[in-house]
């Protein structure tokens, strides 16, 4: 009896339990998005490949160049100055405007946009998938819960037949072989309690390694919120539209075409605007100062550099070859891994009604045959089996409930619509906002009319540079 005591007050504090940290699918993925590495490491790169577009940018714009000098000169003419020695001073101030360089500026401006557009769409597959595979582990962690309080259901019902059969011993009624095996089957119950709690211990271990955080103490289960298309050539149209890595192939062969555009500039002649002012002193020997300005329009052709330049433009091509091939096997991989989530959401839905007609059959019996055993019509061995039929057909409906679920996710993620789908949006800008965040801080006297020309200044420095 004090058995049955423990394992009655076990299951009634495993029903009251939880509640202390509940949380929802798509509350535990957007709480935890932003910190998971894999996202954060393909958002880092957006954010670093936006400052190659402002890179390649500068190039429509003047470079502007200082130089000073100061030194020692020796000058040495056959004809005028001999064996002069004298400190050199030199100031120069050059400004250089880019008027045409064979279309390398904006092949350059394309072929970083169409980087930053990949590098987005990278971030966002990231994200999809982190998505997944939080919702995967939450899932598991809902699968392994409800499988351990099958498994104390079935532990407590054993306890039951078996504190009956015990009394019927007792009275008489009962023989040695009847306790014998209630209590082997009593024992196995006990084993598969104990897989269930160890198979929990693992999800809630492999779920703090795929979020960050430790198990939530209470779950919700994922119900039907998440809409899907009617039919399968449905959901591969809206991947082939919406899918992040679709989004990066295609991007990826635009950036491969503005190359091999920015190597074609190298067949065409460069033509800069150069303005330079020269302040000198004790120069060529001639002591004193020595001035100069100059406004020069400056065209320069290579004629010739062993065909280095073609050899470019051709690698170039084979680059755009390769991107393509890898654009057509993405969407291969895409519209199979869909192909393969919807057989499988098909399939298990079939599957869960034939076995909800197996778990209200199998209850059914169970019940029929506890009537039955208590009037001496069945066994104990046939009430125990029909006992541990209701266990595995409830195992059974609740490990396809799940991975219908997982199925269904799969499907939206093999769409690209599984953030969308939890209104969740990748913080791609977050970083503009902490760094007016902390420049706010570090100088909190200044206005923000003070802050403007001091961010202009920023801005036209790093596109000079």
């Amino acid at each position: 009896m004090e058995f049955k005591q423990s394992m009655l007050a076990a299951a009634l504090l495993a029903a009251l339990s939880g509640g202390a940290q509940a949380a929802t699918v798509q509350e535990v993925v957007a709480d935890n998005l932003a910190q998971n590495p894999d996202v954060a490491r393909a958002i880092e790169n957006y954010r670093a490949v936006t400052k190659e577009v402002d890179q390649a940018k500068a190039g429509y714009f003047p470079t502007v160049d200082a130089t000073l000098g100061y030194g020692y000169e020796w000058t040495d003419k056959e004809e005028g100055i001999q064996d002069q020695e004298l400190n050199r001073r030199e100031a120069r101030l050059n400004v250089n405007q880019m008027l045409f360089d064979g279309f390398a500026t904006p092949s350059e401006v394309k072929r970083q946009k169409a980087r930053m557009d990949s590098a987005r769409s990278s971030a966002i597959d990231a994200a999809e998938n982190y998505a997944l595979q939080a919702s995967r582990a939450y899932l598991e962690l809902l699968r392994r819960d409800q499988l351990l309080k099958l498994a104390k259901e079935t532990l407590y019902n054993h306890v039951n037949i078996y504190d009956q059969i015990k009394r019927r011993s007792e009275s008489g009624l009962g023989t040695l072989a009847s306790i014998q095996q209630a209590e082997g089957r009593l024992a196995l119950a006990e084993v598969n309690t104990l897989a269930a709690e160890n198979n929990l211990l693992d999800a809630q271990a492999s779920y703090e390694r795929v979020v960050g955080h430790p198990a939530p103490d209470d779950l919700e289960p994922m119900d039907s919120m998440f809409e899907l298309p009617a039919t399968l050539e449905e959901a591969q149209a809206v991947a082939d539209e919406s899918h992040p890595i679709v989004g990066v192939a295609q991007s990826d062969v635009e950036a491969s075409y503005a190359q091999r555009d920015a190597a074609k500039s190298r067949m065409y002649p460069r033509l800069d605007l150069e303005v330079e002012r020269r302040w000198d002193e004790n120069i060529d020997g001639i002591e004193g100062d020595d001035e100069d300005l100059t406004a020069m329009l400056r065209l320069r052709y290579n004629l010739f550099n062993g065909g280095a330049d073609k050899a470019r433009i051709r690698q170039t091509e084979y680059q755009i070859g390769e991107a393509q091939q890898v654009q057509r096997d993405s969407m291969r991989q895409i519209k199979q891994s869909l192909a393969l989530s919807w057989n499988a959401n098909e399939i298990l839905g079939r599957q869960i009604e034939h076995l909800e007609q197996h778990v209200l059959s199998s209850e059914e019996t169970r019940n029929s045959y506890k009537k039955q055993f208590d009037i001496g019509q069945r066994s104990l061995l046939d009430l125990l089996d029909t006992e541990n039929e209701v266990f595995s057909a409830k195992n059974q409906l609740a490990e396809a409930q799940l991975d219908q679920q997982i199925a269904q996710l799969r499907i939206l993620n093999g769409m690209g619509q599984l953030l969308g789908a939890m209104d969740i949006v990748v913080p791609m800008e977050e970083e503009v906002v902490l760094a007016a965040e902390t420049l706010e801080e570090e100088q909190p006297a200044m206005t923000e009319e003070e802050m403007a020309p001091a961010e202009g200044e920023v801005e036209t420095d790093s596109s000079a540079g």
